[in-house]
């Protein structure tokens, strides 16, 4: 789950149009999410969402160029129904992730009801209902997460916050076998060619480290918020030794990072010792 910026205040226009508010006001009449099925999702908002999310999922952070594009409400419309297109409790996830989160929405206190909010001011209510419900999912569009992701060598994810916990096991299931098996060619492919060149170090005498940059380098570069599996990245190149038993590999490979980090992403963790 990596942060993304959205500005709500920017809304697209077909979320403010004349047919979202005669659906907007069915729905405040029944009590429920009855109207505007796929209104909540015509051209402009879903190519907003592509944009802002990269075609990631907001959840898994899966590329979905390839796969369905679901846009996802953080506070579900059938039980937020007056929010059902409120901009900013529309994500963008992969059906997965969808599927998963599901209808629940589990808050430490109290859910709000609706309060005679109007159409005109349902795109900024989320922050005040986080004060008053405190949800327990994390919302990817206003927190930061990154440093409360752990994960193993085997692409396991995990956390020692609550509430990012509860995210990763109950609410989307983030360590599902299909995903991790995606995450873990991240790791398997940068292990195999750091292990291949380890392999030849030193042969013939030559203790060079050169033929180790390119790998890295590129690996480096990948670790950015347009790629899939960001936050993986960013934790692999911050805890290099949990990926690698090797201690000489180790060094090696903190070395070349750290002499990269000006010049290739400046966005690295600083904290990398060697």
């Amino acid at each position: 789950m990596t942060k993304v910026e959205k500005h709500v205040v920017y809304v697209p226009n077909n979320l403010r149009n004349a047919k979202r508010k005669e659906a907007f006001d069915l729905n405040i009449i029944s009590q429920s999410f009855d109207n505007g099925k796929t209104l909540y999702k015509p051209k402009d908002v879903k190519e907003r969402l592509f944009t802002i999310y990269n075609l990631k999922c907001a959840y898994c952070e899966k590329d979905i160029d390839d796969e369905p594009k679901h846009v996802e409400h953080y506070r579900p419309k059938d039980i937020y129904y007056w929010l059902a297109y409120s901009w900013d409790n529309l994500l963008l996830s992969c059906g997965r992730c969808n599927s998963s989160k599901g209808k629940g929405f589990k808050t430490l206190e109290p859910k709000v009801n609706y309060n005679n909010e109007s159409f005109d001011n349902i795109h900024n209510l989320g922050n005040g209902y986080d004060e008053v419900e405190k949800p327990l999912i994390i919302n990817p569009e206003k927190e930061n997460i990154l440093d409360l992701l752990i994960f193993n060598n085997k692409a396991i994810i995990d956390s020692p916050d609550m509430r990012v916990k509860y995210t990763i096991d109950e609410a989307c299931k983030l360590n599902k076998a299909s995903l991790v098996r995606e995450r873990i060619k991240v790791i398997n492919g940068f292990r195999d060619s750091i292990e291949e060149h380890y392999f030849l170090y030193g042969k013939d005498g030559y203790t060079g480290i050169s033929r180790f940059i390119p790998d890295v380098k590129t690996f480096v570069k990948k670790c950015n918020k347009d790629n899939e599996f960001y936050s993986f990245r960013y934790f692999i190149i911050n805890n290099i030794e949990i990926f690698f038993d090797n201690i000489s590999i180790q060094k090696i490979i903190k070395s070349i990072i750290l002499k990269l980090k000006k010049d290739v992403n400046p966005l690295l963790p600083s904290n990398i010792d060697t």
